[in-house]
This record gives structure tokens, C-alpha cells and sequence, in this order.
């Protein structure tokens, strides 16, 4: 028997037409019981494996998605987008289709995309984080299927996956209150508003539920790196008030302030305890290990991928919220119960 059989050879075969073998390849509804299971067992008799070109011109599609970020965001080299890059591949390898990475640019309020999205080269678009309203409108008139992951936003007509962050910035902080904490700080910065408010919306909600002040002192929005970092808490330290412990609105924060105490030979977490949300691999490779909420980046991946073969197939393809209140307990937050 030949190589590099094709659908028209396994028609022939089975004796029905390539449409048939097409709808028992993609699983589709149309074809009887009996005529399903003899296409299959033909398949399995001769080990057919369509190539990607002939899927391509059976199907006139690319079997392609394209993960796209803001050119100005660097989103590859963020630990927390890489998790979920490792499970946008694993998914879409499962539905048998490649990933590939593009970037966008906004310039003086114009959209540059590659022309490979521009000509349709792919078959649907996963971003991640907020979209500008220039990129939405440019998406529109392309009439191109897209989700966005680790949407912040509150556009309500987009295809969406949101993480509950509200959720893991409360538990975080109930947490602290657990342990005993009664003066506790935020760590954050505003370079994502909605991500910025959903998450101090959780660390008041908590405060606000054990009764607990909030003290202005102690909370930071515009912290976002090393030098920022050192900027504002030496300031603290230079005052007689100092909290007990700090929530931080995501791990690369927390482990740039440990560092920092650390460096003004502050203990974590005996002088000051530290918690944060996001669980990237280097919370638990620092000393002490950070103690934070884990987000679950798995399925963050996998229902962006699921939501978007939906959108290519014509199905419904409602949004997604990750629920996110799981307490990954390590070595940073000191119980003060037991002083």
C-alpha cells in the first residue's frame, strides 16, 4: 500500500465520500454510527495521519494561533506570562494546532500588526493583559476571532478570561489577619488601573471585615521595581510606625521588598512578615520562601485556547473566571498568635 495516503484514499477505502472522512476527523455530527466506526477502522488499519498541508486544504485553514503581545511590554520575559505560555502550547497541541508569537505596536494612536495577522495567516489570536480600544476596533474590522487572558478590563463585548483577583488579594490578607496581624500595609503600583483597583479592592474588603484600620502611610501605588522599591520603604523605615506586615499585589514585588529589608538587616518574617499573590517558580527559591496565592496559570491557558477553537468553530464560547483563593503557605508570614 502507497505512502502518504490521503482523505481521498481513505474515501475510497472506506467507500464513502472525502466529506464523510472529513466530519469523522473533526468529530462532526452528520455521519451515521456504522459509517463512523468503519471510516475509523480504516484509519487505524492503514495508520493515517493527515499532514498539516493537506488539513490545511481540506479544511482552508491555517491550524494556527498566534499569541500576541504588546511590543513595549515585554510580556515573555514576565515569569507569571510564561507560565501561561507553557499552558497555551500543551493545549494547543492538544486540538492539534501550532502556536506562534507576534507582537503589536500602538504609535500616535495607530495599530501596526504583522501581516500575517493582517492577511488571516492564522486562525485565531490570544493576548495577554489589557488591549488598547485602537487594537479592539482594528480586530473588528478584520473580522478575526481573538481572546483575551488575564483580562482586567470591563469591556463586556470581548471573548475574556479573567483571573478573580479581588478573591486572592482578600485571602491573602485574611490570611495575615490569621496570623494575628493588625498593622498591615499594601505594596502596589497603577500601571494597570482596573488590576490595581480589583486587588486593593480585596485587601480593603478584608481590613474592612476584621474591623481593622487602613493606614494610608502604608500603602504604596507606584512601586514597580528595585529602585521604586527602595525609594519609598526607606522612607518608611525612617519612621517609628512601621506595620507588621506588607501585602504586595504580585511576587516580583514581595521578593524585591524581602531584598530590600533584608539589605537594611530587617528579618522576614520576624521584624516584618510578607505576602503576595501570583505563585511564580522564584517565590519558592528566594529565603525565606514567599508565602502567596497561587494563581492557577494551567487554566488560565487552557480556557483561552478552549474559548478560541469555540470562536473558530462557530460554537458559543462563553467567558471565564478563574476562581483564586489558594493559600501556597511557605516561610514569610510569621504567626504572631503564638508570641
Amino acid at each position: 500500500m502507497k505512502t502518504n495516503l490521503t482523505i481521498s484514499d481513505i474515501a475510497k477505502l472506506a467507500n464513502v465520500s472525502k466529506a464523510t472522512v472529513s466530519f469523522v476527523l473533526n468529530n462532526k455530527e452528520g455521519v451515521s454510527e456504522k459509517t463512523r466506526q468503519r471510516v475509523l477502522s480504516v484509519i487505524e488499519q492503514v495508520d493515517y495521519k493527515p499532514t498539516m498541508n493537506s488539513r490545511r486544504l481540506s479544511y482552508q485553514k491555517s491550524f494556527t494561533i498566534a499569541v500576541v503581545f504588546d511590543k513595549m511590554t515585554a510580556a515573555l520575559n514576565n515569569l507569571f506570562y510564561f507560565d501561561i505560555m507553557n499552558s497555551l502550547l500543551k493545549r494547543c497541541s492538544f486540538y492539534n494546532y501550532a502556536l506562534v508569537h507576534y507582537e503589536f505596536e500602538l504609535v500616535d494612536g495607530q495599530i501596526s500588526l504583522p501581516e500575517n495577522i493582517l492577511n488571516k495567516d492564522v486562525d485565531g489570536l490570544i493576548f495577554l493583559k489589557d488591549i488598547p480600544l485602537e487594537l479592539i476596533a482594528k480586530l473588528t474590522q478584520l473580522d478575526i476571532p481573538f481572546v483575551v487572558a488575564d483580562d482586567h478590563s470591563e469591556h463586556r463585548s470581548l471573548h475574556t478570561v479573567k483571573v478573580d483577583y479581588r478573591l486572592a488579594a482578600y485571602t491573602a490578607v485574611q490570611y495575615l489577619i490569621s496570623k494575628g496581624h493588625r498593622h498591615i500595609g499594601f505594596i502596589g503600583n497603577m500601571n494597570l488601573p482596573a488590576f490595581y483597583t480589583q486587588v486593593f479592592s480585596g485587601y480593603q474588603k478584608a481590613l474592612r471585615e476584621a474591623n481593622l484600620p487602613l493606614e494610608p502611610s502604608w500603602c504604596y501605588e507606584k512601586i514597580q521595581d528595585r529602585p521604586s522599591t527602595e525609594k519609598y520603604i526607606s522612607r518608611l523605615l525612617q519612621t517609628d510606625k512601621l506595620p507588621t506586615a506588607f501585602f504586595c499585589m504580585e511576587d516580583l514585588l514581595a521578593i524585591e521588598l524581602i531584598r530590600y529589608l533584608q539589605k537594611c538587616e530587617l528579618k522576614v518574617p520576624d521584624d516584618i512578615s510578607v505576602i503576595s499573590i501570583d505563585d511564580i517558580i522564584l517565590s519558592n527559591m528566594i529565603y525565606p520562601s514567599l508565602t502567596t496565592v497561587s494563581l492557577n496559570k494551567e487554566k488560565i491557558g487552557e480556557s483561552a485556547v478552549d474559548i478560541l477553537m469555540a470562536l473558530i468553530q462557530n460554537r458559543e464560547a462563553p467567558n471565564v473566571i478563574i476562581t483564586s483563593n489558594e493559600i501556597i503557605v511557605r516561610e514569610s508570614v510569621k504567626d504572631l498568635n503564638l508570641l
